[in-house]
């Protein structure tokens, strides 16, 4: 009963003397999107500029232990599929730390991914992006800047983001058949 009791003031008093808690910062949701390089789980470079120049980028972070990328991946992946041709581009960028690094090669081909997959070894690019929870995907214009940011997922909400997508693409649609 001594030790309990000892357990729960202990326990009270770092609750009291703790700092309190910080919101976390929001995802970047305008503005320039910030630049970077990557290797690729393949070995390849990944640009984000020079993807730019060839359409919009669809930034998705994730982890191999996040259970809502388990869906949210997949349906990135299938906009991908259909949108590619039309000029987007898709990178996903795993948060994950050292010890799961060796998780994310198969964890990627389970899900059957083919966009280029990056590992934030650093953390590097995820903090320029201030992403604080995974799955965070952001649309960046092809001039470069972000038009859409979002944390989470529920099914269904790719039908918003690829109406985002669609409103990217149609303007280079309109213009190439000029």
């Amino acid at each position: 009963m001594r030790i309990r009791r000892r357990l729960l003031v202990a326990a009270t008093a770092v609750a009291l003397l703790a700092p309190a808690a910080r919101p976390a910062a929001p995802v970047l949701t305008a503005g320039p999107a910030a630049r970077f390089t990557a290797r690729t789980l393949t070995g390849e470079k990944f640009e984000l500029e020079t993807a730019l120049a060839k359409g919009p980028v669809l930034i998705d972070f994730w982890a191999t232990w996040c259970h809502p990328c388990l869906e949210s991946l997949p349906a990135i992946e299938k906009l991908r599929a259909e949108y590619a041709p039309q000029g987007l581009n898709v990178v996903a960028i795993s948060i994950d730390g050292p010890r799961n690094y060796a998780r994310v090669r198969p964890f990627a081909q389970r899900l059957g991914l083919r966009m280029p997959v990056v590992i934030d070894e650093d953390g590097s690019i995820a903090q320029k992006y201030q992403v604080n929870s995974v799955p965070t995907t952001i649309l960046v214009a092809q001039d470069g800047h972000v038009v859409r940011a979002h944390s989470g997922y529920l099914p269904g909400e790719d039908d918003a983001l690829a109406l985002a997508v669609k409103r990217l693409l149609t303007p280079a649609v309109a213009d190439s058949a000029k």
